[in-house]
């Protein structure tokens, strides 16, 4: 199996987003330093009719100077913590790796417009199986689209993060961002994978609205679903990866 992200993309993305920050950053000061300038080297006196048009105008470069470099700082930010890479989706791509071939590939870290963030994507004849990805601890129960968490005290109690809802956002976000291209055929399935196995992360499923495996059972639990049978002919499966890769 290919176990891929697109890493390059990504990181490039990052740094086009770092300078726009900075030319929002100069937009930003040459207004605030207009503002000040005007401030400090009044050019309508007081008693003039248009001063108070002078004066509003002048606050407000100064205001939306600040705005606009404080919204570039925000950027900035956001372009040095963009992930490039999802170490959960990782990790379970080399367990799956030693049992599927490489007609199988897993997208890690998806990141794309419209589809947001999705932990990772296999790709293959089969169609595309969407993950949710978690790594924690502790006992679940899981009935339809409802979690709850066995707390230490042995009391059921909500689970805030409905990994659920999550995968099935992702999934419906990527079938219709595929429909966007035509290929409303392509199936799309959603997993939940625990990737800790017994005891350290255990749970019931009752009737769950989608599949919720533990990442060593992956396979074998969705052969009547996702791995049942080839969807997809070649040319298809390709066309998937160029647009999620």
């Amino acid at each position: 199996m290919q176990n891929v992200a697109p890493t390059r993309r990504l990181n490039r993305r990052s740094r086009d987003f770092l300078l726009a920050a900075a030319l929002v950053f100069l937009l930003g000061a040459a207004l605030t330093v207009a503002g000040i300038v005007l401030h400090i080297f009044s050019l309508v006196v007081p008693s003039n009719n248009g001063y108070e048009a002078y004066d509003l105008t002048r606050k407000a470069l100064l205001s939306v100077g600040i705005g606009i470099a404080f919204v570039s700082l925000l950027m900035a930010l956001r372009a040095v913590s963009w992930k490039t890479d999802n170490a959960l989706a990782w990790q379970l791509g080399e367990l799956l790796a030693e049992q599927l071939d490489r007609q199988f590939v897993l997208i890690r870290n998806i990141s794309k417009g419209s589809l947001g963030a999705i932990d990772a994507a296999l790709v293959s004849k089969h169609g595309v199986l969407v993950l949710r990805i978690t790594q924690r601890k502790g006992e679940y129960f899981n009935e339809g689209g409802e979690w709850l968490r066995r707390s230490r005290n042995g009391h059921w109690r909500p689970l805030r993060w409905n990994p659920t809802r999550a995968v099935v956002k992702d999934a419906l976000k990527l079938k219709d961002f595929l429909k966007d291209w035509e290929l409303t055929a392509v199936p799309v399935y959603a997993v939940v994978v625990f990737l800790r196995d017994k005891p350290a992360a255990q749970f019931t499923a009752r009737e769950p609205a989608v599949p919720v495996v533990h990442a060593s059972g992956l396979i074998d639990d969705l052969q009547d679903s996702y791995f049942a049978r080839a969807r997809l002919d070649a040319d298809s499966v390709q066309q998937v990866l160029n647009l999620l890769y």
